[in-house]
Parts: structure tokens; C-alpha cells; sequence
């Protein structure tokens, strides 16, 4: 599985294991599992980089939770971070995953995702 985790294409496992402690988070409403997220990076702002043990876990979370996303964002705010989601068709998760491999920069493209989500509706 795959999901776009900021602006890395993040390899997903098939199975969630969370670390010990955080089983918890499986039966959680999304918003918590989100709110996980806002804190996870308070702690790691370059989570999908830096600790890519602890992304590919919370991907595997987020995709349960939200079986309709393929992407979250979390950027910090004044307030602290803010955590979004968006619609990505795996189709396109794996174009992404290609061209990042081939280190091509997805940036363009991951701009444009967080651009539609940020339009008023």
C-alpha cells in the first residue's frame, strides 16, 4: 500500500503493528487518530524523513481510520500543527512513488493536491 505523508509517497505495510501502548489508537474515532498525528509531529516536524519507522505505522493507521484518503498533511501553524486529508487514487500514489524513486521532485504535484484541498468549497 501506499499514501502520500506530506510530501513523501510513504511504502505502507499490509498488517498495522503498532508499538506497545498505542493499540488503543486502532478503535479510536479518526479525529483522535488525527489529533495523534498533530502530536507526533510537535515531536518529529520532519516525521516522514527523519522516522520513516514511525510514518509507515502511522500511514497503516491513517488508511484504516480513513479508508477514502490517501494523503495527509500536517503543517504548523502559530497554534501548533494542523493535520488534512485528501482523496489520492492509488493510480496516482504510484506515478508519485515512481518519479520519486527515480528522484525526480513530486513536488509540482503534491502542490497541487494540498491546493485543491485548500480551495473553498
Amino acid at each position: 500500500m501506499l499514501f502520500l505523508l506530506n510530501a513523501v509517497v510513504v511504502r505502507v505495510p499490509l498488517k498495522l503493528e503498532l508499538p506497545r501502548g498505542l493499540e488503543p489508537l486502532v478503535s479510536a474515532p479518526p479525529g483522535s487518530v488525527l489529533t495523534a498525528g498533530v502530536e507526533l509531529y510537535a515531536k518529529h516536524p520532519r516525521l516522514e524523513y527523519d522516522r520513516l519507522d514511525i510514518a509507515r505505522w502511522y500511514c497503516c493507521l491513517l488508511q484504516l481510520r480513513f479508508p477514502d484518503a490517501g494523503a495527509a498533511r500536517f503543517r504548523p501553524t502559530p497554534r501548533g500543527y494542523v493535520g488534512e486529508l485528501a482523496n489520492v487514487a492509488l493510480p496516482n500514489l504510484v506515478q508519485l512513488l515512481s518519479l520519486q524513486d527515480r528522484g525526480v521532485s513530486i513536488a509540482p504535484q503534491v502542490d497541487e493536491i494540498w491546493a485543491r484541498v485548500s480551495q473553498p468549497a
